[in-house]
């Protein structure tokens, strides 16, 4: 998985979808477009992004979509797949590059595009923004309703004029700027697009499954509030989307109740966020804490925070966003860009990528169990540091450049097989009427990002195309990725925000001067040649981190779909956990994007007294919906057992279930063939019966489910499709 930079966190299975959201934004009178997409992915990757606008190209005949009006954010979700990146570095936790991961991340943007460019319609857009905390959501605790600073240590290193005239007595940026489309003619809501600043970490690297995470869970909520529940439309096929996508949240994290050392249960030393153990500190022992222990419960409880606000936002949303649009793109190379610090003619420039000993601490959300590392401590020994330094060693002059970071390791230098780091960054802008929308390579903390946002939108005014109820927005993890972006006096503390700010101390001030010279191109609507892109190495030429399966096999004696541990017989009640193992194949064969490894069915029958006398099996969830899980394991050589699991909501109808998996195994030789397999039935009742029915009791028509890829595209080149279901569909 990719997140926590950790190669034993691999992927075992499916707690929620993976999607991807478009929105397109037209001038009818002009023709000028622009198409925003939020992912839940770590970050849009430059590959990703590149291979994205390859894609448009082809489908498109080179019309519509460019990189110079297409932008491409992450959600930052941390349990996504690894190995879409074309830097090293960032294969890591995979073991080098997996075209699987590239192709379905790639694959399912372009299809949102593809949607939303042909569900194009007169729409009304407002825009609005509030607070997330309990003014939107009644009761949340505060102060920190959806969100903590997990380095306050650093923020305080700010000047307290900074401090003061943005934040007051706060250290985070608690506002929910809001974008709402409803459809010109019918008034029926089409979209809601917001930005919230928190990251998408409330489940740590102990869990397995694919998983959007907090803001996945708010997409769910507010999708399935104006869509319907599962019973009445299955979750990912409705009109209405809502893409919750990232701030300035560098700084920012969802663990809530704060940091505690696992081995004692006390607060973690707030200035290194390590532990004492046996006299010897620990970053391992250091965890952010969520509102539950159970991290799902945690994801669930943030993410229907962030819902509940953004409700509240949407309903109020009056205000039109006003007419116009522009657009720029800007590419530079960040090792080596002149910086004007103060307008007076004193320059500084930036440094070739390195990363610090802070960095290797890992954060409370996610430490690296390397103790010898701490935030802002210098290492206990200097053994790692040193062999870091054999592989590349910084020279006096980027020692001198990156100071005061204690540098580990030097990626700038490490070019074998290929480049281990980026140098040239793309950044994005795009406005539409009063709302300018800032796409950003990395993770801007939260004074960084308030700052930057600051100078864009003073440059917008001066020019007189919007007033001071402009809205600018900084969104991370998006137009690339390239570590964390802290402010200068941030980065004199070397926490591991600093550490990770690769090109030195005056990052933050080179990014803020490209984007206002960008600022100035878009109000003027100018363009300027953006400079080149970076060339990136080919699939052929990159490290496959991943082996092909090579071969399923049933279970000894058995067969493919044969149940190893069928649902408990009996009688259910909403708040109960039904739960199958089946004998499956590696879900590597086929993702199985826009469709399901696991369903749940519900016998809808003609005669509420008798279930047997007629009816039809309904689709009354998948493995998108939070109730469910997919879980996957090896056993012994090549057999597979999957786990199908649904915690039984509070609004489901009594009656007669079943859950059912989809699957394909790899044959000796390659030959892919799909695989099925159901539980017995089981009966869901409002209330327990005290002597459980056996399922004997009732015979219904057999569950015959298409085994169809799903929802069909253009291939490459291809002529377009038209079966067309809405604005946005689903990736794993």
């Amino acid at each position: 998985m990719m997140g926590y930079a950790d190669n034993e966190h691999k992927t075992a299975g499916i707690h929620m979808r993976l999607h991807a959201r478009a929105f397109v934004f037209l001038n009818p009178q002009t023709q000028e477009r622009v198409a925003f997409v939020n992912a839940d992915t770590w970050a849009a990757t430059e590959a990703v992004i590149q291979g994205v606008e390859n894609r448009l190209h082809q489908w498109f005949g080179g019309r519509h979509y460019s990189r110079d009006n297409l932008i491409v954010a992450g959600s930052h979700t941390h349990h996504g797949p690894a190995g879409a990146s074309a830097y090293y570095l960032f294969q890591f936790s995979s073991f080098g590059y997996v075209e699987q991961s590239l192709t379905s991340l790639v694959d399912g943007i372009s299809e949102a595009v593809w949607l939303a460019h042909h569900n194009v319609k007169p729409a009304n857009v407002t825009i609005n923004s509030g607070m997330v905390d309990n003014s939107t959501v009644p009761g949340c605790p505060m102060p920190n309703c959806a969100s903590i600073n997990r380095s306050p240590t650093s923020f305080l290193h700010n000047p307290e004029e900074d401090r003061k005239q943005y934040f007051g007595d706060d250290n985070l940026d608690r506002e929910m700027p809001l974008v709402k489309i409803v459809d010109a003619h019918t008034g029926q809501p089409m979209g809601v697009l917001n930005w919230f600043a928190v990251h998408t970490t409330s489940m740590n690297s102990d869990h397995d499954l694919i998983s959007g995470d907090n803001k996945g869970v708010a997409e769910y909520l507010f999708e399935r509030a104006v869509n319907g529940p599962p019973s009445q439309r299955v979750s990912g096929r409705g009109p209405f989307i809502a893409a919750f996508a990232q701030g300035a949240s560098g700084d920012v994290s969802p663990n809530v109740n704060g940091s505690f050392c696992t081995n004692t249960g006390l607060s973690c030393e707030n200035q290194y966020s390590v532990c004492w153990e046996g006299g010897q500190h620990k970053n391992e022992l250091c965890r952010g804490r969520g509102p539950s222990r159970d991290a799902y419960e945690s994801a669930r409880i943030i993410g229907e925070r962030q819902f509940k606000a953004a409700k509240h936002i949407f309903d109020r949303a009056e205000t039109p966003i006003g007419a116009g649009l522009n657009y720029a793109v800007r590419f530079a190379d960040l090792s080596k860009y002149w910086v004007d610090l103060d307008g007076n003619g004193t320059w500084a420039k930036t440094c070739s990528p390195c990363l610090g000993t802070a960095f290797a601490a890992g954060t409370t959300d996610g430490p690296s169990g390397v103790n010898e590392f701490g935030q802002n401590m210098t290492p206990s020994n200097g053994f790692l540091q040193f062999i870091a330094h054999m592989i590349s060693m910084p020279t006096e002059e980027e020692k001198s450049c990156q100071a005061p970071k204690n540098i580990l390791l030097h990626p700038g230098g490490m070019n074998l097989p290929y480049p281990f780091f980026p140098s040239v960054l793309g950044f994005q802008m795009m406005r539409i009427g009063s709302l300018i929308i800032v796409a950003v390579p990395g993770e801007f903390t939260t004074m960084a990002g308030k700052k930057t946002r600051e100078a864009i939108k003073a440059v917008f005014v001066e020019k007189g195309v919007v007033d001071e109820t402009a809205t600018v927005v900084l969104n991370n993890v998006a137009s690339g990725y390239a570590g964390y972006v802290t402010t200068f006096e941030e980065y004199q503390h070397q926490r591991y925000e600093g550490g990770f700010t690769a090109y030195g101390p005056h990052t933050h001030k080179a990014m803020t001067q490209i984007l206002v010279e960008m600022a100035q191109d878009v109000a003027d609507g100018k363009h300027t040649f953006p400079g080149m892109k970076p060339k990136l190495p080919t699939g052929a030429r990159m490290v496959e981190g991943q082996a092909e399966v090579v071969v399923d096999d049933p279970p000894m004696g058995g067969k493919f779909g044969d149940v190893k541990q069928d649902v408990t017989p009996g009688t259910y009640h909403p708040g109960a956990t039904a739960r199958v193992e089946i004998w499956g194949a590696h879900p590597r064969n086929d993702p199985k994007r826009n469709s399901s490894f696991g369903t749940v069915w519900y016998w809808e029958s003609d005669n509420s007294s008798d279930s047997s006398a007629g009816g039809k099996w309904k689709l009354v969830a998948d493995d998108n919906d939070f109730e469910t899980k997919f879980e996957w394991k090896r056993v012994g050589i090549s057999a597979s057992v999957v786990t199908l699991s649904w915690d039984i909501p509070p609004e489901t109808l009594p009656g007669w279930y079943l859950m059912h998996y989809s699957g394909n195994a790899k044959r000796l030789g390659g030959v892919i063939v799909p695989i099925s397999g159901s539980s017995r039935l089981f009966e869901v009742r409002e209330e327990v019966w005290d002597t459980p029915p056996k399922d004997e009791m009732v015979v219904l028509p057999p569950l015959e489910v298409d085994q169809g890829e799903g929802l069909k595209l253009p291939a490459e080149g291809a002529g377009p499709a038209r079966r067309l279901r809405g604005a946005a569909e689903y990736f794993q």
